[in-house]
């Protein structure tokens, strides 16, 4: 071997143990930084040297997809987490003054008037209650309505996230594109990996999906109908637009840029935005009637049917039959809560108030006002208000309930597999610094070598002299 061969030696050398240093301090620099996988210097041996064949990300691809899954997961249950404890904070009746307590103090305030049906004390607590009690269930069923609403202006927002996410992973797949194929190992391409997985686990915490990785490394993502997001450097964007129709014309649907026909909003399973889209169509209200703001209007429309009807069987202070006692005063027809008042002809005059059972003044028809409570008159006549009520709160606390547990348990799942990806990905300090001193002495080593051989290859060059 040569000097001059010696000197070749020597530089490749030292200018591979110079770039496997410089790896090793970009992985200490970005020991901190969320997302970055550490990466490796791979050594290949030359016919008399050495040189870097690559810089190899350390990435677990099944665990990238396993941490997509479980952020779709935990993305899902904290939304629905987050939409029911509004939700149970509008039953709660654990401090009283619900509509449960009201409902009592309705059927009690009949009662006091049955004793005493000419009182005019009892007459105007009578009235006092029952507007209590509809605006109570008028306050609850706006309460509902804003939760409805706030799920569904969250939609759109949550659509152009997707867009600006799926524009992005698209931006990356041109770049890695552009540089060549999947062998080229540079850390500025394996940062851009870093990058897209990152891209793709924040994407998932708002839909569901599924992607693929080509030959070339660009990743697809498609939604759970088949429908592509991202394809390459392409992308197809989704948008929202008013429904037009009833039960809310407000209502967004959604649906692909260049495909306004074809609603999408079923095909969204899971995910943040799935769960506004339950929230707004299902858990408050929906067309099976069994939404909490559809009980709580059934519970409304019975109450009023039931107290009208007896109360048109009595007879009051005047010596007239009973009218409405509760009306629903945008249109009779619409049964909701959010409609139900006290007759204004009550309100005018309590001396209308039929609590008399015949035209003498009795107070029978109050009597039998009060029996309604312990009537069998919701869910096909097997129970009564305050049971059906106490049912429908138990309901909303055993979904919380339920999301709570699911929280819990995906966020424990998810803190595993992130602890897993760090033990395979994260960075080591200590090992890097066992790396840094493995590469530093081969540096000096090259250095002392390319020192001989320079010294070599001035004797040579003296002896040519």
């Amino acid at each position: 071997m040569s000097g001059l061969d010696a000197l070749n030696i020597a530089k490749d050398s030292l200018l591979t143990h110079q770039a496997a240093i410089n790896l090793t301090g970009t992985n200490i620099a970005n020991s901190n930084t969320a997302g970055y996988s550490r990466q490796r210097a791979e050594f290949s041996t030359l016919v008399q040297s050495v040189e870097i064949a690559g810089m190899q990300r350390i990435y677990d691809q099944f665990l990238g997809v396993q941490i997509n899954e479980q952020s779709n997961d935990l993305g899902d249950s904290e939304a629905k987490k987050d939409a029911l404890g509004r939700i149970e904070m509008i039953f709660n009746e654990t401090d009283g003054g619900g509509i449960n307590e009201l409902m009592n103090k309705f059927w009690g305030a009949w009662e006091d008037l049955s004793a005493n049906p000419s009182g005019q004390a009892e007459r105007q607590t009578l009235v006092s209650v029952s507007q209590s009690l509809a605006s109570m269930f008028r306050s609850y069923s706006d309460d509902l309505r804003s939760v409805q609403d706030d799920a569904n202006t969250r939609i759109p927002v949550l659509v152009n996230q997707i867009n600006d996410y799926a524009s992005d992973i698209a931006d990356i797949n041109a770049r890695i594109l552009q540089a060549g194929t999947e062998d080229t190992d540079e850390p500025g391409l394996n940062s851009l990996r870093d990058k897209r997985a990152k891209l793709l686990s924040e994407l998932a915490e708002i839909v569901d999906f599924h992607s693929v990785k080509d030959e070339k490394d660009a990743i697809s993502v498609f939604l759970s109908n088949g429908l592509p997001l991202v394809e390459g450097d392409q992308t197809w964007e989704l948008d929202v637009k008013p429904d037009n129709i009833d039960p809310d014309p407000s209502f967004y649907n959604i649906f692909f840029k260049d495909d306004t026909d074809n609603v999408i909003n079923t095909s969204i399973k899971k995910g943040k935005l799935a769960v506004f889209l339950e929230v707004r169509d299902t858990t408050v209200s929906n067309a099976d009637e069994t939404g909490y703001m559809d009980k709580l209007d059934a519970l409304a429309a019975a109450i009023v049917e039931k107290v009208n009807d007896q109360h048109k069987l009595g007879y009051d202070m005047n010596q007239n039959l009973g009218k409405d006692f509760f009306v629903f005063d945008i249109d009779p027809e619409v049964e909701e809560a959010r409609y139900m008042r006290v007759n204004s002809d009550i309100l005018a005059d309590i001396n209308k108030i039929a609590a008399s059972e015949t035209v003498n003044g009795d107070g029978g028809n109050a009597v039998s006002m009060n029996a309604i409570k312990d009537t069998l008159t919701m869910d096909d006549e097997k129970s009564t208000f305050s049971s059906y009520y106490s049912s429908l709160v138990a309901q909303v606390g055993q979904d919380v309930a339920y999301v709570n547990r699911s929280v819990d348990h995906h966020t424990n799942l998810m803190s595993q597999l992130t602890n897993r990806k760090e033990e395979i990905s994260g960075v080591s300090i200590d090992e890097e610094m066992m790396n840094l001193i493995r590469y530093q002495t081969g540096y000096n080593a090259s250095a002392r070598l390319f020192g001989t051989a320079q010294e070599l290859a001035d004797t040579l060059m003296s002896l040519v002299k």
